[in-house]
């Protein structure tokens, strides 16, 4: 699709407010993944509330540059589909290196992490970090597990009085 100059200005603009505001970019190699592929990517990313967008290197680097973000420009010397997450920085990275897995012409490059690049390894590495919904039910559990303990105390001590009020009844009759 032939974009004119202000179309591209527009979509420039686009990609500068969204770097702006999420806090995990992923950069992806989509090369050499078929067409099938690459709208389940989306569809799995589009359920958790991820972006997925192809986009033209030198309009992605006008917009990396008009929002002072630095990358490497070697990195985007190939075909770059960019990962929008806004909600946290984990689940994008875990979505990303799980479908990677599945499908390995699927190439992490980099991204940025709350406006600071990260590498492929450090996108890897975020990936392997509880999500959080999951830190959520850790948080909750850890709350909730002294105060069941002290209601199964309590509970015991109440038994044990219910028993000994039974078996002081039966020794008077």
């Amino acid at each position: 699709m032939v974009l004119n100059r202000v179309q591209k200005e527009q979509l420039v603009q686009v990609m500068q407010k969204k770097l702006g505001e999420v806090k995990a970019v992923i950069l992806v190699n989509y090369q050499g993944l078929k067409v099938k592929e690459i709208q389940e990517l989306k569809k799995r990313l589009r359920e958790q509330g991820i972006g997925f967008q192809i986009v033209k290197n030198t309009l992605l680097k006008i917009a990396l540059k008009n929002t002072n973000l630095n990358i490497d420009e070697s990195l985007l010397d190939q075909p770059v589909a960019i990962i929008w997450g806004g909600e946290d920085e984990v689940t994008p990275a875990k979505l990303t290196v799980a479908y990677g897995k599945e499908v390995e012409k699927l190439q992490i490059i980099g991204g940025f992490v709350n406006q600071d690049f990260a590498d492929q390894n450090l996108i890897r590495q975020l990936a392997t970090i509880p999500g959080r919904e999951e830190l959520y039910a850790k948080l909750v559990g850890t709350l909730n597990a002294p105060i069941s303990r002290l209601v199964n105390v309590l509970q015991g001590n109440l038994k044990s009085l219910v028993y000994l009020l039974d078996q002081y009844s039966k020794l008077k009759v």
